[in-house]
């Protein structure tokens, strides 16, 4: 693929085999390097995001790399402190903020 390349409908499924098998080669998978492999930037990359077949594929992406992060981190391939740093910077590029699902409530004691 080109640079500047036009979104494909084949996009989606590409990503998602270039984690899976990045993660089976024992590589941590990312965004970036699937850009460069396929010619295009992280930016164009992430403009594809608006076709919901590539979010979906997408979450999912950042779904197995969370799990290969955090199991590199549990079995001490990664250092723990690197990878939390990562898993909480990833808030950047490739992925979204979480919401915030906080509750406010608010007890009025009437003594009358």
């Amino acid at each position: 693929m080109k640079k500047g390349k036009k979104y494909t409908g084949d996009l989606p499924r590409q990503l998602y085999l270039f984690f899976t098998s990045s993660v089976k080669d024992g590589e941590a998978p990312s965004f970036s390097k699937f850009a460069r492999s396929i010619g295009v930037t992280l930016e164009e990359l992430e403009s594809y995001r608006k076709y919901k077949t590539f979010e979906r594929s997408w979450r999912d992406c950042i779904e197995i790399r969370r799990d290969y992060l955090t199991d590199s981190a549990l079995t001490r391939r990664y250092d723990p402190s690197f990878v939390k740093f990562i898993l909480s910077s990833e808030f950047g590029i490739g992925a979204e903020a979480p919401e915030d699902n906080s509750i406010s409530v608010c007890i009025k004691v009437d003594d009358s």
